[in-house]
């Protein structure tokens, strides 16, 4: 499958848009801008990285469970697609404070 980044776009003026890379909420997306009007365009699947982060950052509720003797937590699907997260794979947990724990994904 073709990916849109090698398209190339047309701006609604219709000038030729030009690739760049724009900064929106800290992450890096790429898009196109035209150098005439100065309209962006940007790549589909990177704003919804985008949205998707920011879902996120609002925090999702899980539930702890239980397997045996450990207790566990289920990621949520989209959690786990954002940051790549398989079955099987290692995380590491550190002790940020007494209410807070971070995840490591490597």
């Amino acid at each position: 499958m073709r990916d849109m980044w090698d398209a190339e776009h047309t701006c609604t003026c219709g000038e030729k848009m030009h690739k760049k890379k724009f900064v929106l909420e800290g992450i890096e997306v790429r898009g196109w801008e035209c150098r005439k009007c100065g309209e962006a365009d940007l790549h589909g699947a990177d704003a919804q990285k985008v949205l998707v982060l920011n879902k996120l950052k609002k925090g999702i509720p899980v539930k702890v469970g239980e397997l045996g003797e450990s207790l566990i937590i289920r990621f949520p699907k989209e959690l786990a697609e954002y940051y790549k997260i398989e079955k099987g794979e290692s995380l590491i947990l550190k002790a940020e404070n007494d209410k807070k724990i971070e995840i490591d994904v490597e």
